[in-house]
């Protein structure tokens, strides 16, 4: 039985306690004591709840290493009631809370761990994948010890620069590598301490995510890529936003004022969607301009629930509608306090559930005998934006996905997601291939995915 045990569209109502933490768009300084307060708690809580990492050295050498230069006491978990308590040297204290079914929520600073209970949350039966059906519907992968198919063996020394932290990148972390071949895998590695079921944030490859969850409300008639964005913030008068459609917001082309990639306020200084995204104003006339904006995917999804008029349906969709349908039961979409999924970064998942996500999209967005979102979606989504310039070896954007259509080495049909600190989900449909990379590099190591990609294919095409 699906419940909803607390939950409120109202936010502003809320009670506080203090003064609640928002800036403009969302942006703040990464380096700012709460913000990287705030992220210590939420990874923390992610790495020990959900992917089910116990070590907290390990998680302060991996997951929390870009904050280590704050000298901050290491976070406190609380097993029994899903909490992780994370203090600053200035006094700052944020609270992360876990519910099984959504993953870790960051508590705004102007709450207290007792406030946890208020939190949205949703329930659905706990299922699992087949451990005998093969892979990408069931989880049994057949590999040998070398984690390469004996018919791939000219791959190898690709992979093991893949994981030696420098031929794609000095300083890289590469966590797993997964290679599909007509949906059949062919490589599988994992680095020391991870493994098939390791999850992790995915970063801005959940944009990617995101953007198929619109596409099947737009299959579904509860939204429009031409009609106006239905965020209800922007409906009074004669506002000027009410000129942005979906089709801007997923092709970054809003003309919204953001502060492009940095949301930090929201994803870890506690600030809602609504007042950070939903408040901005026009810079440049939608669709005349693209900037790459993380608000842009917010506001999309934002929609989604403003049309959708149900909290509850809302909470459920990703996962009613598409994971749970394509075998992603390991992957979770965290939201706000007060609801709104932090669909443009914060999803966790696994790399197996990133491989079922490629191979769907291989499959033009069929899953066994279901058509999830239309052929047209998959190719609205790998279209170039019309307001993105791009110059020789850039990636083109379309629609929440990254084109890989002029780069040497690569046929021009391979598209991609890309995540911080190396999340890719990579299609090459002339070649029926999906390459899954997930990495935890360093803040400023950017791995080299047309390098590795190039590699990858070379060695398939000489084999």
């Amino acid at each position: 039985m699906k419940h909803l045990s607390w939950f409120f569209f109202a936010l502003f109502t809320a009670f506080s306690y203090a003064e609640p933490f928002e800036r403009p768009a969302g942006v703040a300084d990464g380096e700012e004591p709460l913000i990287a307060t705030g992220y210590r708690a939420l990874f923390t809580c992610s790495a020990h709840f959900v992917a089910g990492r116990d070590s907290q050295t390990d998680i302060e050498n991996v997951e929390l290493v870009d904050t280590k230069v704050h000298g901050f006491p290491q976070p406190e978990i609380d097993a029994d009631k899903g909490l992780v308590v994370a203090r600053s040297t200035k006094g700052h204290e944020m609270v992360a809370m876990y519910r099984d079914t959504m993953g870790c929520t960051l508590l705004p600073p102007n709450w207290s761990a007792g406030d946890a209970a208020r939190l949205p949350t949703i329930s659905y039966p706990k299922r699992a994948v087949s451990s005998t059906e093969d892979f990408p519907y069931g989880d049994n992968i057949q590999l040998p010890r070398s984690g390469i198919h004996r018919s791939f063996r000219a791959l190898s020394p690709v992979i093991d620069k893949a994981f030696d932290g420098e031929s794609y990148t000095a300083g890289s972390v590469t966590v797993g590598v997964l290679i599909l071949q007509n949906g059949r895998p062919i490589v599988e590695r994992y680095r020391s301490g991870f493994g098939p079921h390791s999850g992790y944030r995915t970063w801005s490859t959940a944009k990617s995510i995101s953007s198929m969850v619109i596409g099947v409300a737009v299959k579904e008639g509860h939204l429009a890529l031409d009609a106006p964005a239905p965020v209800p913030q922007w409906q009074e008068g004669d506002d000027p936003r009410q000129a942005i459609t979906l089709r801007h917001l997923l092709h970054m082309s809003s003309g919204l004022y953001s502060g492009g990639n940095n949301t930090n306020a929201i994803y870890f200084g506690g600030q809602d969607v609504i007042s950070a995204a939903a408040t901005t104003h026009l810079e440049a006339e939608p669709g005349s301009r693209w900037k790459y904006a993380n608000n842009d995917t917010l506001l999309a999804l934002l929609a989604l629930r403003a049309q959708l008029g149900n909290d509850l349906e809302y909470l459920h969709y990703p996962y009613d509608r598409l994971l749970h349908k394509i075998g992603m039961l390991n992957t979770r979409m965290e939201v706000d306090h007060v609801g709104n999924f932090i669909g443009s970064s914060q999803v966790y998942t696994t790399a197996r559930d990133l491989g079922r996500f490629g191979a769907f999209l291989h499959n033009k967005g069929r899953w066994r005998d279901e058509q999830i979102v239309p052929e047209s979606w998959i190719e609205f989504i790998t279209t170039p934006a019309p307001a993105r310039v791009t110059e020789e070896g850039d990636w083109n954007y379309g629609g929440q996905f990254w084109l890989m259509d002029n780069i040497k080495g690569v046929p021009a049909d391979a598209y991609t997601t890309a995540g911080n600190k190396g999340q890719y989900v990579t299609v090459v449909p002339s070649l029926g291939l999906v390459v899954v990379r997930t990495g935890v590099n360093p803040n400023g190591v950017r791995w080299d995915h047309n390098g590795f990609m190039a590699d990858v294919i070379g060695s398939i095409q000489a084999r």
